[in-house]
């Protein structure tokens, strides 16, 4: 029996069985609408203007889009346009369905669907066909899908990015099972690609082999009091050509036939947590083998083993959190690549209530990866057997650090004012051979303090906040200084029914201490709900840049937007009822 044969056979029986669900739930179809249609629709007008330069965009512009939705006893069908006066689309994404009856503990997926079993076997991969999933009891979780994983796909160079493939078809199984302080679950997934599904003459006379894979795996996760343990393990037996010659008959083979191009990869993972007191202590490692992939995986990220510690803890009666993690990653584990990397990192964060109107944070991380590069050469040139060519080994730092403060200066039934803090820090640099590279190392400053003052009963707010932005100069690279503020209003009318809001900016940029150019920029907006269903937004923008070094001319720019935007669904017109009784 063909995969394409099972597929029909499986997909039929699903979906006479969710009939049969439906039919058992005759007694609904009376209560629910059997079609209902939502969606939406708006229309966005913009005008521009420019003074001083080219204008960069269309004096006018107008957008119109759409979109329709029709549930039909579950049954979605999405449509959507967009209309403009520079070009019109439309979608109409139905070649693309999906059905999701459920019976008791039974979720099915009929149509496109997608499931994840482990990170190992089937991973959020989308597939055409049939699945269930659910809970039969407390202790039980089971899933099942069968169906197409990939289309058939014919070699085309005049589509670049598209690779040809045949179609691929595959199913699988999980179950876990859940008992008191652990679990265990067991997946697998079984994938085939049909050599069938494209010709000789579709082929182009390009090679392209048709695989085979068997993928499963294993978790154990178990806790001892204090103390918790998770184990995974997961075994890819992955066929890289099935019209390559059949070995001797093993056991195997009544499960996964072999053959010379058939290969094993492994993966694994492991953690291990433990607490005391208001203090959590975590150990994790993960290592996936050179080559290691599933066909229930879009991308897979092999060929790494990565180690990492994790300290997390309260302090002071809760007061003061303090959360640590150290890692540590390299490639190229079975050392056949011409490079290897490697990197550790770590990072420290806390946070501290001091009271009840004054909270600080703080958090550092640090990057460091190691680049080694093998030459061929290394052997062939090398004089000396004891010194070590060291030319082609690069490393990469990298440091950041931030700070806030947030102060509650003063709070009531009227009114409110905080005052807040925050300084950002980033460092890179590079070096080849313990010797610092050209123009390779930055740091850049970012702060921001702020005051923000509100009348609650007027909803009514005003803030004030200045800005700063600072790259450190080098021997290569000049000082860099932006910094200026920023006022902004807002104020509510009609019982919140109408909100306006400003805010006017000014910004300076300097370089070694001399000025490069200016920026105003004046935003005004309003916006209003009318009966949940209708909304209407008006913004306008002016902006206005002058540079003093470059010779450029000063220019201005005007932007207005008017939007107005319409949402139906079956319970509008009830809720709109509601408001106006």
């Amino acid at each position: 029996m063909t995969f394409r044969l099972r597929t029909y056979i499986v997909f039929v029986f699903l979906t006479f069985l969710s009939l049969n669900i439906s039919a058992q739930q005759l007694d609904r179809i009376g209560k629910d609408q059997p079609i209902k249609v939502s969606g939406g629709l708006s229309f966005n007008q913009t005008a521009y203007q420019a003074w001083g330069i080219d204008s960069r965009r269309d004096p006018y512009r107008y957008i119109l889009n759409g979109n329709l939705n029709f549930d039909i006893y579950g049954l979605a069908v999405p449509l959507s346009f967009s209309y403009s006066n520079q070009n019109f689309s439309y979608q109409q994404p139905f070649n693309q369905f999906a059905l999701s009856p459920s019976y008791k503990w039974m979720n099915f997926q009929l149509g496109y669907g997608n499931m994840t079993f482990s990170p190992y076997t089937l991973a959020g991969h989308t597939f055409y066909g049939a699945g269930m999933q659910g809970s039969p009891s407390d202790r039980w979780e089971v899933a099942v899908m069968y169906g197409r994983l990939r289309k058939a796909v014919a070699p085309d160079s005049t589509q670049a990015g598209m690779e040809p493939s045949y179609r691929r078809m595959g199913y699988g199984a999980k179950a876990e099972y859940r008992h008191k302080g652990g679990n265990i679950c067991f997946s697998f997934l079984k994938g085939r690609d049909e050599g069938s599904s494209l010709n000789n003459e579709s082929l182009q006379g390009q090679p392209l082999p048709a695989e085979e894979n068997l993928a499963t795996n294993l978790y154990l996760g178990q806790r001892f009091g204090k103390l918790s343990i998770q184990v995974e393990g997961a075994l890819s037996v992955l066929t890289h050509d099935l019209s390559s010659e059949k070995r001797k008959s093993q056991f195997i083979d009544h499960i996964f036939p072999s053959r010379t191009s058939t290969s094993a990869y492994w993966a694994m993972n492991s953690a291990l947590a433990y607490q005391i007191s208001a203090w959590n202590i975590g150990l994790g490692y993960e290592r996936i083998g050179p080559e290691f992939r599933t066909h229930g995986m879009y991308y897979a990220n092999n060929d790494l083993e990565t180690a990492t510690v994790n300290i997390s803890g309260a302090m002071f009666g809760g007061k003061l959190n303090i959360n640590t993690n150290i890692g540590g990653q390299r490639d190229n584990l079975d050392g056949q690549k011409v490079s290897d990397m490697s990197s550790l990192n770590g990072a420290l964060s806390m946070n501290l209530a001091a009271t009840k109107k004054l909270n600080i944070s703080a958090s550092y991380s640090n990057f460091r990866s190691f680049t080694v590069i093998r030459s061929q050469f290394e052997d062939i040139n090398q004089a000396d057997p004891i010194f070590q060519i060291d030319t082609l080994n690069f490393t990469q730092l990298t440091d950041a650090a931030n700070a806030s403060v947030n102060w509650v200066l003063g709070q009531s039934k009227t009114t409110s004012q905080a005052l807040n803090f925050s300084v950002n820090y980033q460092a890179t640099a590079s070096e080849q051979s313990e010797q610092a590279q050209a123009n390779a190392d930055s740091e850049f400053w970012n702060g921001v303090v702020g005051w923000n003052w509100a009348l609650r009963p007027a909803d009514f707010r005003f803030g004030f906040s200045m800005n700063a932005a600072w790259m450190v100069p080098n021997d290569l690279t000049p000082s860099n200084l932006t910094l200026g503020p920023t006022v902004t209003l807002s104020k509510g009318f009609w019982d919140k029914k109408l909100k306006t809001r400003s805010s006017l900016s000014f910004n300076q940029a300097q370089q070694d201490g001399e000025t490069l150019n200016q920026v105003w920029s004046w935003r005004v907006g309003a916006s209003t709900n009318i009966k949940k269903s209708h909304s209407l937004n008006l913004t306008s923008t002016l902006i206005n840049r002058s540079d003093f070094k470059n010779d450029k001319p000063s220019f201005s720019e005007l932007t207005f937007t008017l939007g107005y935007s319409y949402r139906f669904s079956p319970g509008n017109k009830k809720s709109e009822k509601s408001l106006e009784n």
